[in-house]
């Protein structure tokens, strides 16, 4: 008589231990992945913390805001072109040495800078490229890092890591001034924004304040936990202040009345952020 092999199977503890296993492996990757991210708001809120810094020390060395510093070319080591011009702001009434990066209508539009960097021996040749030499006076005093000298030397794109600063968490920064208009798609009252001298977290140096969907560098959740722990954690109120897609970004049912908050259930990157860095 011939012997049957009954075929076995997994047991039901078998397959829970392994559902368990697997499990755990999930939680564990996603548990990660959410410390990752935490890291990187920390770092980002540890970047605009340093630039301050940088912009505080820098005002004291040379009585003067980087990027629009009079002379700059002269007081600079390392600055291209005779008498170190490339590094010299515009001179003329409401220019160089106003203490004013940039544009002061930059804000009433929140457009583009719409300026390439300065070439060799050329000085630069608008206001608004203030703030192109905002990084490039900081990395020639040794006061930051992340950037390069290289539009000085050459005209070169506006770029994260060569002549703006890249977020560690998404983005990059670029540097301006604030006049307290409201940013891009905020629900606050006019007139309640930031002023001074900002950093705007962006997805790109030489585009205008985006509002559309998926077009900002960061999800609300993100964006409202770098304000949580650098400020009030409110996007309407404070030196940090958001804007992006007014529909996602935020919460709707207080809008108006600078109380509403991020909508951290939005998973997209419909934010970004403002930062004040100078009164």
């Amino acid at each position: 008589m011939k012997r049957v092999n009954a075929q076995k199977g997994f047991t039901l503890v078998e397959l829970a231990i392994v559902m368990t296993i697997i499990g755990l492996l999930i939680g564990g990757i996603l548990k990660g992945q959410e410390l990752m991210e935490n890291a990187r708001v920390t770092s980002t809120v540890a970047q605009v913390k340093s630039y301050s810094a940088a912009v505080t020390s820098f005002k004291d060395m040379y009585q003067s805001y980087p990027g629009d510093m009079p002379g700059a070319g002269t007081r600079l080591v390392g600055c291209p072109g005779a008498s170190g011009a490339a590094c010299d702001p515009v001179t003329g009434a409401g220019n160089a040495g106003n203490n004013i990066v940039g544009l002061t209508t930059w804000s009433t539009a929140w457009g583009a800078p719409g300026v390439t960097a300065t070439t060799g021996t050329t000085a630069a040749t608008a206001v608004d490229s203030e703030k192109y030499l905002f990084w490039a006076h900081l990395l020639l005093a040794n006061l930051i890092g992340g950037v390069t000298d290289e539009g000085l030397n050459n005209a070169i794109a506006f770029q994260f890591g060569r002549t703006h600063p890249e977020a560690k968490i998404s983005g990059g920064f670029t540097a301006g001034y604030a006049t307290g208009v409201i940013g891009p798609g905020s629900l606050q009252p006019a007139g309640t924004g930031i002023s001074g001298t900002i950093l705007a977290q962006v997805v790109a140096p030489d585009a205008a304040l985006p509002v559309t969907a998926s077009s900002n560098p960061l999800a609300p959740l993100r964006a409202a936990q770098i304000d949580r722990k650098m400020d009030d954690g409110r996007p309407g109120t404070g030196y940090v202040q958001a804007f992006g897609l007014g529909t996602s970004c935020f919460t709707t049912a207080t809008a108006g009345t600078t109380q509403y908050t991020y909508n951290e259930t939005i998973a997209t990157k419909d934010c970004g952020l403002l930062f004040r860095i100078e009164g």
